[in-house]
Parts: structure tokens; sequence; C-alpha cells
């Protein structure tokens, strides 16, 4: 019995020091995935774990409300003071608090950004419930940043960071331009643009780009010729006065290209809009050539004014092989197939589509069969065979 006990026993201790055989290096690396609160509260554990969190690659702070504030301010000044000078992989704020302190709680957090950047952070993620400022950054390490829920006038400018590679924006109201010039993964989701200035993305090394804002004027885009992956879902809807529409960093109207342009050089494409109207149809007077574009995906935009969308990319785009169309009309919606999309009648012969390989026509009722039709004809006069085509 007693023997059996010991190897129980024995058995135990050995589990018990499992996680303290460890190094250091590589339990400094899981505690960075503790908030920073509970990583200090393993220097309890053990005595080899009383200086461990002073190394630790990683700060996940808290910021409370206004009534706890206070408390969780002094234990990051703590923090920040008695922590070791070791380079930072990640620095993660989380701020709540009600709008009416939105500058207080920002004025908060300003020393642990300055912290973070004097420490080589190299991904920074700030989560604020409705923060309003100006964002200048300058770091020659910073590599990924990712905003959640923030609002920006004035400026958010990135040109400072030299090695930024991957841009996220989250929920953010975005009343300034965006200028970054070394990022090459942009996605803004969610949040909106400004109703009253269009702003500008100036990102020239991007090679993907995904803008879905939920409303607001879409931005201009600046010519981005290294782009390779791009989505932009358009809630553009003051098309009627986009001649009156002033855009930051322009000296002109918005009578120039606005997005289409900047989107020309991508190899997939993918833009969608609930608006008839669209920036895109404007867009389209201006003639840009899609001469690396392959796969293309557009919804119900493309089929309006006898479907200019549709057949523009057909001619302007020669090496597409791939076409998604979502003809996804809502029930509610009222359109008249003969009134509103009218019907297709070349005039001439249309250029021959040599590449194009696969379209899928994805519907969301029979009730775009009328439209569907002409689709087919206008496939047919530019020598899309039948067999190429998959109606779903």
């Amino acid at each position: 019995m007693s023997r059996r006990l010991n190897e129980v026993g024995s058995t135990a201790a050995v589990g018990e020091h499992r996680i303290g055989d460890l190094p250091d290096d590589l339990l400094t690396y899981l505690m960075s995935f503790l908030p920073s609160r509970d990583s200090v509260r393993t220097c309890v554990l053990a005595r080899r774990w009383r200086s461990l969190w002073r190394s630790v690659p990683a700060l996940r702070l808290e910021d409370g409300p206004r009534g706890d504030g206070g408390p969780r301010s002094k234990f990051v000044d703590e923090l920040l003071l008695r922590r070791h000078p070791t380079p930072l992989n990640l620095c993660d704020i989380c701020s709540e608090y009600d709008t009416f302190h939105c500058e207080e709680a920002f004025t908060r957090i300003k020393p642990w950004l300055r912290y973070a950047f004097s420490h080589d952070v190299r991904t920074l993620r700030v989560v604020a419930g409705s923060l309003t400022t100006n964002l200048v950054l300058v770091s020659s390490h910073l590599k990924r940043v990712e905003l959640c829920f923030m609002q920006f006038k004035g400026s958010l400018n990135f040109r400072g960071c030299r090695v930024l590679d991957v841009l996220e924006m989250k929920g953010c109201n975005i009343l300034a331009s965006i200028l970054c010039q070394s990022v090459r993964h942009l996605t803004i989701k969610g949040g909106c643009f400004d109703d009253k200035t269009r702003r500008r993305i100036s990102a020239p090394n991007l090679i993907s780009l995904k803008l879905a804002p939920c409303q607001g004027l879409t931005p201009l885009l600046d010519s981005m010729p290294l782009l390779v992956t791009a989505s932009v879902e358009s809630f553009d809807q003051q098309y009627h006065y986009c001649f009156d529409v002033p855009c930051e960093g322009c000296d002109r109207q918005a009578r120039f290209p606005v997005v289409l342009e900047g989107l020309s050089a991508a190899t997939n494409l993918e833009l969608t809009t609930d608006d008839e109207l669209s920036i895109f149809r404007m867009d389209l007077k201006w003639c840009p050539m899609f001469s690396k574009l392959k796969c293309l995906l557009l919804n119900k935009w493309c089929v309006a004014d006898y479907f200019t969308g549709l057949v523009y990319f057909l001619q302007h785009s020669p090496i597409l092989e791939t076409l998604t169309l979502l003809l996804d009309f809502q029930t509610h919606e009222k359109w008249h197939v003969m009134e509103t999309y009218g019907i297709y009648d070349p005039k001439e012969q249309s250029p021959l589509s040599k590449h194009l390989k696969v379209v899928k026509i994805i519907r969301s009722s029979t009730k775009e069969d009328v439209i569907v039709d002409r689709i087919l004809k206008i496939l047919c006069a530019h020598g899309v065979p039948s067999e190429q085509i998959d109606i779903q």
C-alpha cells in the first residue's frame, strides 16, 4: 500500500513541476496570452515566478469607465514602471468608458502608447468605445495595427511607420483621410466614412483591400499599382450631388474618378452596392482599363441603365476568366425590367471575351428570370457559350 502511495505521490510531483521545468523564454511567451493583471499575479506561484512577469513580451491593458479608471490606471502605471525593458511583440489596449469622457480616457492611455512605441512594439491593438482623436504614428518596428470602435478627425497618418504591413479598422467612424505608405493589407469594416466630405485613401503599396463601411461617402482611392485583391462595398447615397461634394486633399470637386481608377490594377475584384445610381457607374465614364483582372464579382448595380456595368467590364477586362453576378434583389424592391433596365441592343459587333471560362449567375428568386435572359444574350454577343454559364 505504501509503495503505491509513493508512486502516486511521485507522479503528482512530476506533474506539478512540468510547467516549471520549461525555459523562461517559453514561459514568458505563454504568459503573453494572459491579461497583464493575471500575468503579474503569477508571481505568487513560486520563487522562480516572482520576476517572470517583468519580461513578458506583451501588454494587455484595460482602462475602465470613469468610476473605475483610477485603480486600473494606477496598476498600469506601476506595471510599466517595474517592467523590464523587454521589446514588445504586442500591445493590446481595451478602453471602456462613456462618450462624455472620451478625451479624458485618451489622455489616460496616451502614456501607455508612448511606452509601447519606446519598446519597439510590433502589433498594436486598440479597442475603444467612442474615442475621438487625431492619430499620427511613427515607428520603425510596428508591423500590424488593429483599431476598433474609434472616431478619427483631422488626421490618420501612418507614413511614419516604415514597416507597417497590416492595417485593420473595425466599427470606426473615419472623418479623415488615411495615409499609409508601406501598408500592404488594408481592411475597413463597419463604421462609416464622412458623409459631407469625400476622404482619401493613399496606400500605393497595397496588395489587398477590403472596404465595407456601413454608410458615408466612398473614399477617393489613389493609385494602387501593386493591388491583387480588392473588395469594395459602397454606401454612397449622394450620387445626385456628387459634383458638389468636396474631396479632402484635392483642389477640384468630384469631377474625376473616385474608385475604379485606383482599383484598375486588381487581379481579383468585388464591387457591390445597393444603390443603382452608384459611384461605380459614375466612374465608368472615365474609361479605366482592367488589364490584369481575372476574377470579377458584381451585384445588381451592373444591370441598371441598360446593363451598363456588365457590358463595360466585358469590354474593358481583356483577360477576364471568371465572372460572378449576384442578382440579389430584395422582395420589397420595386423594379421594372423594361423601364428600369431596358433592352441591350449593341449598335456594333461586341468584342469577344476570349479568356472568359466561367460565368456564375446567382439569383435570389425567379423574379430575375427576365434579366437573366437578357444577360445570356449579352454574353452570347461577347462570344461566351452557354455551357460555360452556371445559373443558380
